[in-house]
């Protein structure tokens, strides 16, 4: 692994670790139940930001994001979309918990989208270990806000949110002042570059979209079939494989910037990259989650404060579907970027929604374990990665040309 994607690699670590701490410290201080609740709150957060991810995100990325008509475009959709996003958390969580930890889950949101953003900003320069300072910050005050807070009162749903939200907050201050004063500049907001943004993010949006809102799915379908006591317990499971699925974000984020940056390379160097790095993220996950399946009763309890077990069948499976999402994210990222997101998207939907028809039936008809849940899901996403392979080979896209456009690509190339 290269100085950039071991960059990468640490930058996703980083930024995972702060979520983390919050499942860890809800599994401990509050239980299942209250685990299962966080993470149907933070699953709505990562959908949110999968979308502001793929439609911004991934334009500033390809896009020349400094021309004027593109930069006012991408400022304008992410105002939009952090908007329309806060105003839908504090919706969800203000009916369930009030209020009062719906106006705090709106600024979390808001925060967090915008944090992703501005480090997105960074990343696209290929800088990825700046990343790691800012995240650590945003660790070390969410972190203190908790630590400072158990000793005045018991943990709740409502003080792990507000630890999001004041985390978050810091990991946008510390990522404005890494970025590059060119990229402080702002325009003024308005609609006409904002047809630019959508005709290449749109697509990005959808595709990065499909992924977090088959896993909130899922959840509800657990919460559905078998309580909320499932769903924290199937989430202590997942928080427990982490390091696999950290590995694959990693390495996903500094392919997708590598690509981006030598999308005038040939097709088939490219591909063979994509191939070099599912293999290694594919090898690596499988042999983090047969590492994290043996150390389960050992290490289990840590996690849960013996408050609940870990099910070996279930950290395993989604140590599994960590694998399976090696297997399509450089395929997927690399046919965005060579002008094939349709196609990709079509894909995604068809594999993810296959798996949910699955798990739906597995969990309401047949009276399948909620367990099984993370196996089902790697089978949709392992047929996902093979289709997309072959969609590339047997019709390989057209990387966008050059031209007027105020939203052509900026013609850089590199073999990182």
């Amino acid at each position: 692994m290269n100085g950039g994607a071991a960059g990468a690699l640490a930058a996703q670590v980083s930024l995972a670790l702060s979520s983390l701490v919050l499942q860890v410290v809800a599994a401990r201080g509050a239980g299942p139940e209250a685990l299962g609740q966080f993470a149907l709150l933070f699953g709505y957060v990562v959908m949110a930001t999968a979308v502001s991810t793929g439609l911004v995100g991934d334009s500033l990325t390809v896009l020349d994001r400094h021309r004027p008509a593109v930069r006012s475009g991408l400022l304008t959709a992410a105002v939009v979309t952090i908007a329309v996003a806060a105003a839908g958390g504090f919706a969800l969580a203000a009916g369930p918990h009030g209020p009062g930890v719906g106006a705090v889950f709106a600024v979390a949101t808001a925060a967090f989208m915008t944090a992703d953003l501005l480090r997105r900003t960074v990343m696209a320069g290929l800088r990825f270990w700046p990343l790691v300072v800012v995240d650590g910050l945003a660790l070390a005050t969410a972190s203190t806000f908790l630590l400072v807070t158990a000793q005045a009162t018991h943990l709740t749903l409502a003080h792990v949110v507000g630890a999001l939200a004041i985390g978050q907050v810091t990991a946008c201050a510390a990522a404005w002042r890494w970025l590059p004063t060119a990229e402080r500049h702002l325009v003024r907001l308005g609609a006409a570059g904002v047809p630019v943004v959508v005709r290449f993010g749109g697509w990005r949006a959808l595709q990065q979209f499909v992924r977090p809102t088959t896993l909130n799915t899922a959840r509800w379908l657990v919460l559905l079939a078998a309580g909320g006591v499932a769903v924290g317990e199937l989430e202590a499971a997942r928080v427990f494989v982490a390091p696999a699925m950290l590995l694959v974000q990693g390495v996903a984020s500094y392919l997708f910037a590598s690509y981006a940056a030598g999308r005038d390379l040939p097709l088939a160097d490219v591909l063979r990259r994509a191939d070099r790095g599912a293999a290694t993220m594919l090898s690596g996950c499988l042999v983090l989650a047969v590492a994290a399946a043996v150390a389960t009763p050992a290490l289990g309890p840590l996690l849960t404060g013996d408050r609940f077990s870990l099910t070996v069948t279930a950290v395993l499976g989604w140590g599994v579907y960590a694998a399976s999402c090696a297997a399509v994210l450089p395929y997927g990222s690399l046919a965005a970027v060579r002008g094939a997101p349709a196609r990709v998207l079509v894909l995604r939907v068809l594999d993810s929604g296959s798996a949910l028809v699955v798990i739906g039936l597995a969990l309401l008809v047949w009276g399948l374990p909620f367990v099984w849940v993370p196996w089902l899901l790697s089978a949709g996403s392992f047929l996902g990665g093979y289709l997309c392979r072959r969609l590339l080979l047997a019709s390989p896209p057209t990387p966008p040309r050059a031209s007027p456009d105020p939203a052509r690509p900026r013609e850089r190339a590199t073999r990182t």
